[in-house]
């Protein structure tokens, strides 16, 4: 009777593991969705959230966004209001109104923008392109002490960073903002100039992303 009754102990010993791994597999198959759900709704707050916000505030100051696609593995889309120029991951507007440096910052600011900050050889070239020969644009830098202390409307690190001053500039302590000007047989570059000087400007602001 011993004999008989092994293999029913042995089936019983087999259920009970079987019971028990499954047990643990579907634990740890619902402790990890419930992860992945968790996981996926902090990351849609981060970051449709934000992005949602920053639409929303966009709305109230520009009528319409254009919107296309980026990347490669995966689709991005990249928005920039109507009638902005879209370069790397910022947009910009060519301000047509001449104003003062500090006004035309206030009117960057408005929009949801700053005067621009150029970065790059590259983001220049692209900018020239867009603007006019005979006319003076302020950029987003300023000397305001007057002591050759040159800082970025952004707190980009000013010499840490590109400088495409013409060349002698900046020359004058008195001229405390910095606009970029085409000069005949030097192309396109920065001067410094005065602030209260009325001239064009160039508003940037980063891209919303989708």
């Amino acid at each position: 009777m011993v004999r008989e009754g092994q293999p029913q102990d042995r089936e019983k010993a087999v259920w009970r593991s079987q019971v028990r791994f499954w047990s643990v597999a579907v634990i740890s198959i619902a402790l990890l969705s419930a992860c992945f759900i968790v996981s996926c709704v902090v990351t849609y707050h981060l970051t449709y959230g934000k992005t949602g916000q920053r639409l929303s505030e966009l709305h109230t100051h520009h009528s319409g966004l254009t919107c296309f696609s980026e990347g490669t593995s995966m689709r991005v889309w990249a928005c920039c209001p109507c009638a902005w120029k879209s370069f790397g991951s910022s947009c910009y507007f060519i301000s047509t109104e001449q104003n003062f440096w500090s006004k035309s910052e206030q009117n960057c600011v408005a929009m949801g923008a700053h005067l621009v900050v150029i970065n790059t050889e590259a983001e220049q070239n692209f900018l020239v392109q867009q603007l006019n020969e005979s006319l003076s644009y302020f950029l987003g830098l300023s000397d305001t002490q007057g002591n050759d202390n040159w800082q970025w409307i952004d707190q980009t690190p000013y010499k840490e960073n590109v400088r495409l001053w013409h060349q002698n500039e900046p020359n004058f302590s008195a001229e405390e903002c910095a606009s970029i000007v085409f000069w005949e047989n030097r192309g396109w570059g920065w001067n410094d100039v005065f602030c209260d000087t009325k001239r064009n400007s160039i508003c940037e602001m980063k891209k919303i992303y989708l």
